[in-house]
């Protein structure tokens, strides 16, 4: 028999009792246990501007709900962008100026959503999201420059430029014309989308996503192209372990303007998820791009969103916070803020 002084086993009875009682109070999953606090993926829209006009995935996640329940979300994105002509001759180091012909897109942009969705069925899930796209001159060039310059990241040409203003030129080789040189508030399309998760256990979920943009955007106010898209794709929710959760998607979308390439959306994320009220998030957004013949704009976005999810304990309130940018193809937003809040309403056979 192995002794153990008397101190010792006091100190593991009290551990002991503080694990259980932080994990009754805050939700702390254990080893072993069949709970699911999964929350993700992270859900959003793309608002890169070749993206945007069009409809991407908004990372729906694949898992089933409750019959007749009812969820809304509001949320609020905040975009801060510029790109300059790289083989445009740049003013000497130092001289700030504004020759819009080195300019393709410098501006900023607040993006308001809402969206609603119902399940008629337990593994049938109909949505509807739509949006309020205000693109503005902005406040945040300096901020950002200076992050950039403490940390010593690149600044992507803003140091050669006045601090905001707002103009878009970008090149389509033929495709639709993306250009703005005003503020400018429109609404954006409507997005349509239905999800039928046909196989689900415990730990795997899978699911179908059918979508249509219904074209209420304005191509001259860059929030839609004045033609509907569609989309189809398949997700997938895998909870791995009891604090763990990895998430794929892939589908495609066809845009019906014919100037448009049909583009892949794509999906890798991972979930940390120990607690009931808070998960942390890792996501990878890859989508190709429906310009074609552009050396910049036809190559695909890679965008890499970091946030997390909370929760109430009941999972009627939840909120959500990310931030995006694109560090690999450089082919997303500078930088990207999203905050979201939802509530899910339950049948009142379940209240």
């Amino acid at each position: 028999m192995i002794f153990t002084p008397p101190a010792f086993r006091k100190q593991c009875l009290i551990a002991l009792c503080m694990l259980l009682c932080v994990q009754s109070g805050f939700g702390i999953d254990l080893p072993g246990s069949q709970r699911d606090y999964a929350k993700g993926p992270l859900f959003g829209k793309n608002l890169y501007i070749p993206y945007l006009i069009h409809y991407n995935f908004p990372s729906l996640p694949a898992r089933s709900g409750e019959q007749y329940d009812l969820r809304y979300h509001i949320s609020t994105y905040f975009v801060q962008d510029i790109r300059y002509v790289e083989h445009n001759p740049l003013p000497p180091d130092g001289v700030r100026t504004y020759d819009k012909a080195n300019v393709e897109r410098d501006y900023e942009s607040t993006v308001v959503e809402a969206g609603v969705s119902f399940n008629p069925l337990q593994k049938l899930q109909v949505g509807l999201d739509m949006r309020l796209i205000a693109y503005y001159a902005g406040f945040g060039d300096p901020v950002v420059e200076g992050f950039h310059r403490t940390f010593h990241f690149p600044n992507g040409g803003r140091e050669y430029f006045l601090h905001n203003q707002l103009y878009i030129n970008i090149p389509t080789n033929g495709g639709l014309p993306l250009f703005l040189d005003e503020n400018t508030v429109s609404f954006g399309d409507i997005d349509l989308w239905s999800k039928m998760t046909f196989f689900e256990i415990p730990r795997l979920s899978l699911a179908f996503l059918g979508a249509f943009k219904v074209p209420t955007g304005r191509l001259d106010t860059l929030s839609g192209t004045g033609y509907p898209d569609v989309g189809f794709g398949l997700l997938s929710d895998i909870r791995a372990w009891w604090f763990l959760s990895f998430y794929a998607q892939a589908g495609v979308v066809l845009p019906l303007d014919l100037k448009s390439n049909p583009m892949f959306n794509g999906l890798a994320g991972v979930e940390i998820h120990p607690w009931n009220v808070f998960s942390f998030n890792l996501q990878m957004n890859i989508k190709t791009s429906p310009i074609s013949g552009s050396a910049f704009y036809s190559r695909p976005q890679t965008n890499l969103l970091i946030g997390f999810t909370a929760r109430t304990k009941n999972r009627d309130f939840n909120w959500q916070f990310y931030f995006e940018e694109d560090p690999f193809t450089n082919q997303g937003t500078d930088i990207t803020f999203n905050l979201m809040f939802s509530h899910t309403l339950h049948a009142a056979s379940r209240q």
